[in-house]
């Protein structure tokens, strides 16, 4: 069964407790609800599109609300199609629009030209124009941690993938769209798309360490009217082919750590709601984790099925940064001193490292570089 914005608006309030927004901000704006009552009432005329588009613009589309709902309703993909209403409208809120104002300047949200960064910090071999597997890092990744996308080239590398290469053209769009997908500029997703369709499609398979990269690709292209024919993966069920050569790197990593006589961190998973809930993938995070320590990582919450939002999901973060942190703040467990947190998505490192203690809070690709750095260098 599709979903069905009446039977969000109708109901009670059941995935009230559930929602990380309406819990770590207080904001009843922010259910499921709320939010779908607001799309019905702007269509019919009785709540200016204004209104609604600020109310579309809480959630992070973690979808935490799914799981208590007897219906099985996708609440993000609505509001994909209700902010993209909205924005035809010309209905946006001012932090979105300023996002998409900032792609529009550079490229991505973060103002910076993904090509010259990577250029900067990656080896020549790292581009290759005829790779088959394309490691796509994300513009986040790239803003904010783009030596770690060098060292997990070394990484890859030191695993026997020779063939995987960074965007190599010059000419390419830097970001896959989403953050456009995000505000419901689907004119401008789009445009991103079908600027990296023939790219793509060129590809035997598309990596990325971001999910939300990997969601926009898998789900939002085909919504988009764009078909990508490679394998889309995340980096961590990409380091699973080389599982064998992983464990070996890892017992090397383990002697370095030994022989310095220093203590070991306690390593804890969080199940990021990107990758784990809306794509179903973060089983090889914590695989990937225990192959290279040989220790069966902690969870940042209750339970692996029981995934807690950071609160920077679908650029909420860029979008409402105060909120955002709220959600952070109001997720935060209790960590050993001395753990190393791994996430499964980039965008939630950044979220939970403000709110961790003395935690130290990586992705993926950061616990890469971290853990193997001197055995790869």
């Amino acid at each position: 069964m599709s979903s069905d914005p009446q039977l969000c608006s109708l109901c009670p309030k059941m995935c009230r407790f559930a929602c990380p927004v309406a819990e770590g901000s207080a904001d009843e704006g922010a259910t499921p609800t709320a939010m779908m009552q607001a799309w019905e009432l702007a269509k019919d005329g009785q709540l200016p599109w204004e209104d609604a588009a600020e109310a579309f613009s809480k959630c992070t589309g973690c979808e935490a609300c799914r799981a208590p709902c007897e219906y099985d309703q996708d609440v993000p993909a609505m509001l994909y199609a209700a902010r993209a209403e909205a924005w035809e409208k010309g209905a946006v809120p001012a932090q979105s629009r300023a996002m998409q104002q900032r792609y529009l300047d550079s490229g991505t949200p973060f103002c910076i030209d993904n090509d010259a960064v990577l250029r900067e910090h990656c080896a020549p071999e790292d581009f290759q124009r005829k790779g088959r597997v394309l490691y796509w890092p994300g513009c986040r990744s790239v803003a904010e941690q783009p030596s770690t996308v060098a060292a997990t080239m070394r990484v890859l590398r030191a695993l026997g993938a020779d063939h995987v290469s960074l965007p190599a053209r010059k000419d390419l769009p830097g970001c896959c769209g989403a953050p456009l997908r995000a505000v419901g500029d689907q004119t401008g997703l789009q445009v991103a798309a079908a600027g990296l369709q023939q790219y793509f499609n060129r590809q035997r398979t598309w990596v990325s360490p971001d999910p939300g990269c990997l969601h926009t690709v898998r789900e939002g292209y085909p919504g988009a009217g764009t078909e990508i024919n490679a394998e889309v993966l995340h980096l961590a069920e990409y380091l699973l082919f080389f599982e064998q050569r992983l464990r070996e790197l890892g017992k090397q990593a383990c002697a370095v750590v030994e022989s310095g006589g220093e203590p070991w961190p306690a390593f804890v998973v969080h199940d990021a709601c990107a990758l784990s809930r809306r794509l179903g993938r973060g089983e090889p995070v914590r695989r990937v984790v225990e192959a290279l320590t040989g220790v069966e990582p902690g969870c940042w919450g209750a339970s692996p099925d029981r995934t807690q939002c950071c609160g920077a999901g679908d650029f909420h973060d860029l979008r409402r940064p105060e909120a955002a942190a709220r959600v952070a703040a109001s997720a935060r467990p209790d960590l050993p001193a001395d753990a190393w947190v791994i996430t499964g998505d980039p965008g939630c490192r950044a979220s939970l490292e403000a709110t961790a203690g003395g935690a130290r809070v990586m992705d993926v690709a950061g616990f890469l570089e971290a853990w193997l750095g001197p055995v790869v260098a």
